[in-house]
């Protein structure tokens, strides 16, 4: 239910959840490669299911998804910002947490590419989103 979708090498920066596969994969095919090349190691975990998780030993479960790694996380989801209360669980982290209702009203329709944009969830969101939450400039 709970996936780590990359682990740091070396020095660890920050933690990112990431829920929904339309913020995940926006991650992966345009966030990543670019913190990557700016030279951010973070740890990102992917949230599937959370009834999945819950059915795991809790000793399973804080292996997977650590009680460090929550007090930490800043949370990049497709769903309502209550769906990453578990998973992110700092006010820093809550307060930096992308959702598609941080402008306060609902999104238009229309291809996913252009509402993930309008929700600012999109790839180079995400990325100046992790550059805030890290507090680094995104030059």
């Amino acid at each position: 239910g709970v996936y780590c979708l990359r682990r740091a090498r070396g020095r660890r920066d920050g933690t990112v959840v990431l829920q929904g596969s339309d913020v995940g994969y926006a991650f992966v095919e345009r966030t990543l490669p670019r913190l990557r090349e700016k030279g951010v190691e973070l740890e990102a975990y992917y949230i599937a299911s959370a009834e999945l998780f819950d059915l795991l030993p809790a000793e399973e479960r804080e292996r997977i998804y650590p009680e460090t790694a929550a007090q930490e996380a800043m949370g990049i989801t497709g769903f309502t910002l209550a769906t990453m209360e578990r998973w992110v669980c700092s006010g820093r982290g809550r307060a930096m947490t992308l959702h598609p209702f941080r402008q306060g009203r609902f999104l238009g329709s229309g291809p996913a590419d252009r509402v993930l944009e309008e929700a600012g969830l999109d790839g180079e969101s995400q990325f100046k989103a992790i550059l805030r939450y890290l507090d680094k400039p995104a030059r």
